[in-house]
């Protein structure tokens, strides 16, 4: 059966009717939707016919008729007027952009905050390194009197520390065998590297000093491999109960993103442009009747990534889509502006 231009003339009035309202829409209402409209029998087969093309349902017998996933898809990729990003909006990206002032690695976060704050959505960014990040710096800050921050560095401006407590015995010599230990063993390694067997061998090889070492050096195993490869974050966790309408729905997505590799494969089927991936394109029931709208962002040769909403299918795209592109585009500037001023 032929997709003709009145059929996606009928299926766009329908979803964008759709999205304002809720409501299903039937042929009565459509004769006003549509420039030159056909009699309201002929519209009704139309709906008939893009029912059986999967693009429409009719949730009961007398109702009217609802977009279904690839209804909104076709939507989307084909139907909908495309449309820049209002200056308001922009200037509103811009200015809280313009506050982000952060490492790398936490800048990704910050913009899906300000996108969740912006569309009332849960928001969520993933950030990648595109080569194996290497050990920059670690470093012991005293904050008590037997007590240091480890602080561990990546070459690409990752940073993670933790307290820990130096024995009594931890002399400003073991402290300076460390250092050296760390300069000629750790820095410079990539962290995928950095196993327990490696760190265990660098033990060993302390000697006399392994006792006291070891501890330290265990620390610095475990700081550094908190650091991932991949960090997805999800802000505006709150809007998932009010977006969705129920705590159970909510609860399962929410599982569903802490367990990070399903939305991230998900993300990685977005083009470089913004794009919109169906849940019931995916084999994740969590998702059946909701999207995810992302746009790809870069950070010199060292970052890529994504940030982008999670909603129900029934979402203004033409709204949210230019939004989400402009922020990535904001996201790729800012990110590698950071980047270069931690390699100065």
């Amino acid at each position: 059966m032929e997709l003709t231009p009145r059929k996606q003339a009928v299926l766009k009035a329908i979803v964008k009717a759709y999205i304002e309202t809720g409501e299903p829409i039937g042929s009565k209402n459509l004769v006003a939707l549509i420039d030159n409209a056909p009699s309201s029998a002929t519209l009704r087969n139309e709906m008939s016919e893009l029912c059986e093309l999967g693009f429409l349902h009719q949730p009961h017998t007398s109702a009217g008729r609802v977009p279904t996933s690839s209804g909104y898809r076709l939507y989307v990729e084909s139907l909908m007027n495309k449309s820049e990003i209002s200056l308001k909006e922009a200037d509103i990206i811009d200015n809280a952009f313009a506050d982000i002032h952060c490492e790398p690695e936490s800048i990704p976060a910050a913009a899906a905050q300000i996108l969740s704050e912006l569309t009332g959505l849960p928001a969520i960014s993933c950030l990648m390194t595109e080569r194996p990040a290497r050990i920059k710096r670690i470093e012991l800050l005293p904050i008590g009197r037997f007590s240091v921050m480890l602080l561990v560095i990546t070459d690409d401006g990752r940073t993670r520390n933790r307290i820990f407590r130096q024995g009594r015995n931890f002399t400003k010599a073991l402290e300076d065998e460390f250092y050296d230990i760390v300069s000629r063993k750790i820095k410079g390694k990539p962290i995928s590297e950095l196993t327990k067997p490696y760190i265990q061998g660098v033990i060993a090889e302390a000697g006399f000093s392994s006792l006291e070492l070891m501890p330290l050096l265990s620390a610095v195993f475990e700081t550094a491999s908190e650091i991932e490869e991949t960090d997805l974050t999800l802000q505006g966790e709150n809007t998932l109960y009010n977006i969705f309408g129920s705590e159970e729905k909510a609860a399962k997505i929410l599982s569903l993103i802490k367990r990070r590799d399903p939305i991230i494969s998900i993300l990685e089927n977005i083009g470089d442009n913004v794009g919109a991936v169906f849940g019931a394109d995916t084999e994740y029931n969590e998702l059946q009747k909701d999207t995810v709208i992302a746009a790809k962002f870069s950070g010199g040769d060292k970052y890529k990534g994504y940030i982008g909403i999670i909603g129900p299918n029934r979402i203004s795209y033409d709204k949210i889509m230019p939004g989400i592109e402009y922020a990535a585009q904001k996201l790729t500037k800012l990110i590698t502006e950071a980047q270069k001023d931690m390699e100065d």
